[in-house]
């Protein structure tokens, strides 16, 4: 797996790092110490598997700076490891489209159970949190982790519910990740995600919290909505 970690501190880099290797040792990383760096780092071809993000580096501005940053890369995946602890700021990330939110005053396990629950294709909520989530746009739900796709052809017929692509859904497929765009054609296939993941190489795992990231910006909910979607980028003469 590829991670980006993103932190100002480098004994905090390096701690974010060796928990990483826990769940892979042979895990790849970028790394950035300010927004700058980040926003260089966090580009769509990267094709991280997930972002470890420091909310306060030196040239952010809290969940102002991961609206840019997902505007430019819609699909990455991103859990925000922050030392305040405003429950408006955690609202705000969420609401960003973060995966998760982790307070830096948790033990380290805390962190890992959260990034291995993002990774598996869920959202990580500190319990201070929850209580600010009356809406479904805080936290949007998760495509299903197991759903089988049907076949190709009957996953077709939602697209009258689609007539037209819309701005945000246009840009995420004009910005897929080179996996991402592998995944979303087996998908558009009707492969399962442990088809996709032995097809590709890659743990079931890392199918999941792309599916699940992809899902979110495109604002559907599961498969056969998301493949209504794809349908419509191609009869616009689109190729993915």
């Amino acid at each position: 797996m590829k991670f980006l970690v993103a932190d100002d501190h480098e004994l905090i880099r390096q701690g974010v790092k060796g928990l990483l290797r826990g769940l892979d040792p042979d895990a790849q990383f970028d790394e950035a110490d300010s927004w700058e760096t980040l926003a260089a780092a966090a580009r769509p071809d990267a094709d991280h598997d997930l972002a470890i993000v420091d909310l306060h580096m030196p040239g952010m501005s809290g969940a102002a700076s991961l609206e840019i940053l997902f505007k430019e890369n819609p699909a990455l995946p991103v859990v925000v490891l922050s030392a305040e602890e405003s429950p408006d700021e955690m609202r705000a990330v969420l609401a960003a489209g973060a995966l998760g939110f982790v307070p830096k005053r948790q033990p380290a396990s805390v962190m890992l159970k959260a990034i291995e629950l993002v990774l598996s294709g869920g959202a990580y909520v500190p319990m201070e949190a929850l209580s600010l989530l009356g809406t479904r746009e805080a936290i949007p739900p998760a495509a299903p982790a197991n759903s089988a796709a049907a076949p190709a052809a009957s996953l077709t017929e939602p697209l009258a519910q689609v007539a037209a692509l819309q701005p945000h859904q246009q840009h995420l497929l004009e910005n897929l990740s080179p996996r991402q765009q592998d995944i979303m054609r087996l998908v558009h296939r009707g492969w399962t995600n442990k088809m996709i993941a032995r097809e590709l190489g890659v743990a079931e795992g890392t199918v999941k919290v792309h599916l699940s990231v992809i899902f979110r910006a495109l604002g559907v909910h599961n498969r056969s909505t998301a493949i209504a979607v794809i349908n419509g980028w191609l009869e616009a003469g689109k190729t993915l």
